[in-house]
């Protein structure tokens, strides 16, 4: 199981180079290199979300028929969400780098890829996407909660478990914030550019989420501590 995830994984990052053919002249090696920064920010993403499935298998390490239907639609889901992440960095990260650059050739070819009025379309497509990823996530943690006794997890190591139960839920409520205003003003030419920068509230989320759950982490620690200083 653990094989074929990371196979699935290695197919997610070939995809996002399969249409990259070598260039041929001056200004396709150009195109190239600013294709470079999309593809890390790609590459990035695909990564914490396979660090995020990696650590999963790392500290439950379960293996059943249920185990096994969460992670073919997680993985599944992974695949479909490569080529409207792949095509969404394109836009969002070459057209700054057009615009700075004077680059009107780069410009030029990135309009014709989408109609300002179709942003909202996309942001839709890559928010199911982005959200439903996490919820999976989340369902794997809620099931390795539920056999926590099976698994002998401890006090901390249950907390921890909740944790990610949350971090994955706030991680998948942002993108479906997003879906949401994306269908509401869909007809709005505002409607992409704002979906686009509701993402910008993880930052907030998920610092005051992280400060809270280490903050209670904390606590958790010191009141297990306490039987052992008293038994001593």
């Amino acid at each position: 199981s653990s094989d074929l995830s990371d196979a699935i994984f290695a197919l997610a990052i070939t995809l996002l180079l399969i249409s990259t053919s070598p260039p041929t002249n001056f200004e396709q090696v150009k195109r190239f290199a600013y294709e470079l920064f999309p593809f890390l920010a790609c590459i990035t993403l695909i990564m914490l979300i396979w660090h995020e499935h990696f650590q999963f298998y790392l500290r439950y390490g379960l293996r059943n028929n249920k185990m096994i239907v969460l992670n073919t639609l997680f993985l599944a889901i992974v695949l479909f969400y490569v080529y409207p992440l792949k095509f969404l960095t394109k836009i969002i990260i070459l057209f700054p780098i057009g615009y700075l650059l004077g680059d009107q050739t780069l410009l030029n070819d990135l309009k014709t890829m989408i109609r300002a009025q179709d942003m909202a379309q996309l942001m839709i497509i890559y928010g199911i996407g982005a959200t439903f990823v996490f919820l999976v996530l989340m369902q794997m943690y809620r099931y390795a909660l539920s056999k926590a006794d099976e698994l002998g997890l401890s006090e901390l190591e249950k907390f921890d478990t909740q944790t990610s139960i949350r971090t994955n839920l706030l991680m998948a409520l942002v993108p479906m914030a997003s879906v949401i205003f994306s269908i509401i003003f869909i007809n709005s030419w505002l409607a992409g550019p704002v979906a686009g920068f509701i993402y910008f509230l993880y930052t907030p989320i998920m610092f005051a989420h992280g400060k809270r759950s280490d903050k209670k982490r904390m606590a958790l620690i010191e009141s297990l501590k306490q039987p052992e200083l008293e038994n001593n």
